[in-house]
């Protein structure tokens, strides 16, 4: 079986929201009066059955006119080395029909080639039968005036690219070509969509609409699969891959055949924009009707007949589950229960003693990463929901019981999980225990299925996964090959950094790896694919011509902006519902959710200005809902419910149609939302700007000036970043006489019980780097290097090649709004800014005292650790490969800590101050920090017996 057609084995994620295994239906908009107007939609789907190319490609040799046939007038081609390609200028599928008007004479031969991306345009058409070699071209006889269609087993699933050529001597007239658009079987107008999305960013609105007309794709009659093994020449599709008439399957172009990964990302998206539950259901009856005695199903389905897939068959199982809670569908649950059981018994007969999946090498085949041999994190995340997922099913069985084992085992898992992989020096998940891997799947699936036990964990692993983008988009360290942007996982890593509340880098994300393929001059302008390499080019691992370029795992965005950004998400088929949105850096957005019960329409908008944050909500009747108002930590919101006070003084007060409320200081929460129309309107919600300080945690960085003592006021010159605190830093913009009072920086104290101070960035660039370009401009340099946007400590920062535009789009948010920014470059093979000092090169050891700070990386792009002792310069040490395919070293830092710059006493001395002062103790990077007064012995015995750095010589500092 050639390697090509299992994808170097695969799988794909699933999307979940707060429950688990619920995720979204949005449907088409009812909008109450007054509240929401449906924005006109940004919709790639055709509104006919019936297409035509948009445009000419180019032309070789004698081809008269080529543009003429577009408008149904003659276009000749003469003689063997005449060729046309026609753009549709989209992703399309389905059979070509040719009209002519007239030939030179009998038997005239026209063939027809077919690509997705314009690097494989030719005679030739690219890959999808699997047979190791492009799959050549259809040819039409033509000998005069009439019509050629292709035959109905050589439908061509996804392309963008018509090539024509003429393989004869004479001439053809061609006078009409049109397609017969096959994708979303069972709709007369395919743009006819149940739900949407609107918001006042354009490109992520084509975000949305891309990732579902991507699944619209991927959705095709259940007779028109690929063909397994592949035909000795051409293609074939006309295989039968699903119950019903219409299946979810993967691919358009290939392998167009259900494979239980793919529904993970593919099946909420789907729910979200056409509510197609129908094409779910045949996609996941088809896996249940081949089911092996011991519970097993196939990881891909007829005709591939595919097995030893452990997270395949889990994510089958999570998909039912997800069904359920999308169409309310008990029949058919009770039809299949005691397949579900049989499946879910294999996959836990695979459970060890400790409670962790450990995953045999026969079962070990998955999508493109490195197998998920023994207890593996991604594995065992996806264990998790389909635990938590599965005992919401027996409930509704009725088996009580089984529901609470299945509960038991999931809390077992996780503590497990917590205990044997995670690294604490790294601050991720290992792929198992003993792997230096740390993967993008199973740290993102940690937090979208909620493995994490707490919201420190989430926060490190978004941060480390978010140290790993380049200006494409976001690595995966586990794939095969490495060097790859998965678009599975990395749809995987959007809902993760929604989740942990990153939602302007979820944002940044979607706009960069998202927005690439849609721009790419390579794409089809309108799906998203397979995966790419490190620099935007389709991923070759998938054999050049045979990648996807209309992959339904790489939807992530479509489901994440419904569920999270706008906010609506379904909780069960019983009509629970919420409508938490995340905001990031919009100021509207509007759509729509379907519930077994009917639709509910939401919108919200927000003014910084007014500081209001106004959420308008529709639903049906059946539904209880909950509403989040978000408050940034703020704790003077107050929320009204159509004019009535719902929460003011932080407490709930009765209104009408609402249940209750809570706050958990994030978001104020009504529950208990009875079915009606409301207009909820918070007040004092003053979100703040999203910029970035720093590329290394928990270090004031270099060149920030002290301002003021906690207390007292601190007045920057013009806007500033000022810094608060002691030892770990909250950071704010200030435009005027701030308070250096924990009650400005949002209320939360980053160094509790220490007296802080506050400190302001300096002007310009981040120290070290050197000015590039203005705002507009374009910021050039060589090689790979780490750049900031921004001015005076507000920065986004991005690593590049070569060249970056210094705008707001291409850094992805502002981050110094209503200021001139520019743009500004490390220096090459330097280290970071401060007091650092090179120990090791890449893959070499650095020997430093155990505890001791490392950075990790080149070009201004590092990573920060801990030293073990002895610790090999590389990324499986430190988790993150911060500068993909660039040559880096590891340094360590020396003198005082950022912040207290002067030395009061070396150890043992005596630290001698008037008044009440925070001292810091330490040595190379490591510090300990008490507040005194009047002074303190610079001893261990003074700071608690704690040692910063066991066995070198320390100092004490104060600010």
């Amino acid at each position: 079986m050639a390697t090509q057609s299992l994808r170097g084995t695969r799988l794909r994620g699933y999307a979940r929201a707060t429950a688990l295994w619920s995720l979204v239906a949005l449907a088409a908009l009812a909008a109450p009066a007054g509240a929401l107007a449906r924005s006109s939609p940004s919709s790639y789907s055709p509104a006919s059955r019936t297409l035509a190319p948009v445009r000419v490609h180019s032309t070789e040799g004698s081809v008269s006119s080529p543009q003429n046939v577009l408008s149904g007038a003659a276009t000749r081609l003469s003689g063997t080395s005449a060729l046309v390609v026609y753009d549709f200028g989209k992703e399309v599928g389905g059979l070509v029909t040719l009209r002519f008007s007239g030939a030179s004479g009998a038997g005239q031969q026209l063939g027809l080639a077919f690509s997705e991306s314009s690097l494989y345009i030719g005679r030739n058409s690219d890959q999808s039968s699997g047979g190791g070699s492009p799959d050549g071209a259809l040819y039409a006889t033509v000998s005069g005036a009439g019509t050629y269609t292709m035959p109905a087993d050589k439908l061509r699933g996804g392309f963008r690219y018509l090539t024509l050529f003429l393989t004869t001597s004479g001439w053809v007239d061609l006078t009409g070509i049109s397609l017969n658009f096959t994708p979303a079987p069972g709709k007369a107008n395919p743009q006819d969509y149940a739900n949407y999305f609107a918001s006042n960013d354009p490109l992520l609105d084509k975000l949305w609409y891309a990732g579902a007309y991507t699944v619209q794709m991927n959705t095709i009659g259940s007779n028109q699969g690929r063909v397994w093994g592949p035909p000795s020449s051409g293609w074939q599709n006309n295989a039968t891959v699903g119950v019903g008439a219409t299946v979810l399957v993967d691919g358009a172009k290939r392998d167009r055949t259900v494979w239980a990964g793919d529904l993970g990302i593919a099946l909420p998206a789907q729910y979200v924009s056409t509510n197609d539950t129908l094409s779910t259901r045949n996609a996941i009856a088809m896996l249940f009707q081949a089911q092996r005695p011991s519970g097993e199903l196939q990881w891909g389905g007829s005709p591939f007949n595919l097995w030893g897939s452990t997270t395949y068959n889990m994510w089958a199982l999570i998909g039912t589950a997800s069904y359920y809670t999308y169409s309310g569908d008990k029949a058919w649950v009770d039809s299949i229960w005691a397949k579900y059981k049989a499946t879910m018994n294999f996959v836990l007969s695979q459970v060890g003693g400790n409670g962790l999946l450990s995953i045999p090498s026969a079962y070990s085949e998955d999508w493109a990463r490195v197998k998920p041999v023994g207890e593996n994190i991604a594995a065992n995340a996806i264990l998790y929901a389909t635990l938590l997922g599965g005992a919401q099913l027996a409930e509704v069985e009725n088996d009580a019981a089984l529901a609470s084992a299945w509960r038991a085992r999931a809390a077992t898992l996780k503590s497990a999980a917590n205990a044997r992989l995670w690294n604490p020096a790294v601050g991720l998940y290992r792929d198992n225990p003993t792997s230096t891997v740390y993967p993008q799947d199973g740290n993102s699936m940690a937090v979208w299925f909620k493995l994490t036990d707490s919201p420190q964990k989430d926060a490190s692993i978004v941060r480390a996964l978010t140290a790993r983008w380049n200006h494409i988009g976001a690595l995966t360290p586990e794939k095969n090959d490495g060097g790859k942007i998965g678009t599975f996982p990395g749809s995987m890593e959007l809902q993760a950094h929604l989740i942990a509340g990153e939602d302007v880098n979820a944002l940044i994300l979607m706009r960069r790896e998202w927005g690439h393929m849609l721009s790419s001059p390579i794409g089809t302008a309108s799906t998203f694919w397979e995966g790419m390499d490190y620099h935007g080019s389709l991923d070759p691992a998938y054999n050049g011509s045979f990648v996807s370029a209309a992959h339904g795992w790489a939807a992530g965005p479509t489901l994440a902006l419904t569920f999270h950004v706008l906010g609506l998400m379904p909780l069960g088929p019983d009509g629970r519902y919420q409508f938490i949105p995340h905001r990031g850096d919009l100021t509207h957005v509007e759509g729509t959710l379907t519930l077994p019960q009917g639709l509910v329409s939401g919108s919200w908008d927000y003014s910084g200005a007014a500081g209001t944050f106004t959420a308008r909500l529709t639903s049906p009747a059946g539904s209880s809902g909950t509403i989040g108002i978000p408050t940034y930590g703020a704790s003077n919101v107050s929320v009204t419910v159509n004019g009535a006070a719902a929460w003011t003084g932080g407490a709930f007060r009765s209104v009408p149609g609402i249940g209750g409320g809570s706050s958990d200081g994030r978001y104020i929460y009504l529950t208990g939302v009875a079915p009606g129309t409301y207009t909820v309107v918070g007040s004092g919600v003053v979100a703040p700007v999203p910029f970035t300080v720093s590329v290394l945690p928990n270090q004031l960085p270099p060149g920030y000036t002290l301002c003021a003592a906690e207390g007292e006021t601190c007045t920057p010159s013009g806007t500033q970043v000022m810094a608060y605190g002691a030892g770990t830093y909250a950071y704010r913009l200030a435009s005027g006489p701030t308070p250096c009072t924990t009650a400005s920086f949002g209320g939360k104290d980053p160094a509790y019980n220490l007296l802080k101070s506050c400190y302001l960035a300096p002007a310009g660039g981040p120290v070290g780097f050197t000015a590039c370009a203005e705002e507009e401009g374009t910021c050039t340099f060589s090689g790979m290097r780490q750049v900031a946007y921004g001015r005076n400590g507000a920065f986004r920062f991005q690593v590049a090649n070569g060249s970056v535009a210094c705008t707001n789009e291409a850094f992805g948010t502002d981050p110094l709004p209503n200021a001139p920014k520019g743009c500004y470059v490390a220096p090459a093979n330097a280290p970071p800014p401060g007091s650092w000092s090179r120990c090791a090169i890449e893959d070499n050891s650095c020997t430093v005292p155990n505890g001791q700070p490392l950075a990790f990386g080149a070009n201004g792009s590092f990573w920060g650790g801990v030293s073990t002792g002895t610790t090999v310069c590389n990324s499986g040490s430190f988790g993150v490969d911060p500068l993909f395919g660039t040559a880096k070293a590891c340094y360590y830092p020396a003198g005082a800590p950022a912040g207290f710059g002067t030395l009061c006493a070396a150890e043992k001395g005596t630290c001698a101050f008037s008044g009440q002062k925070t001292v810091a103790y330490g040595a190379n990077g490591a510090f300990v920090y008490k507040t005194f007064t009047g002074g303190t012995p610079c001893t261990s015995a003074a700071f608690g017996g704690a040692d910063p750095l066991y066995n070198v010589a320390k100092s004490c500092y104060v600010p």
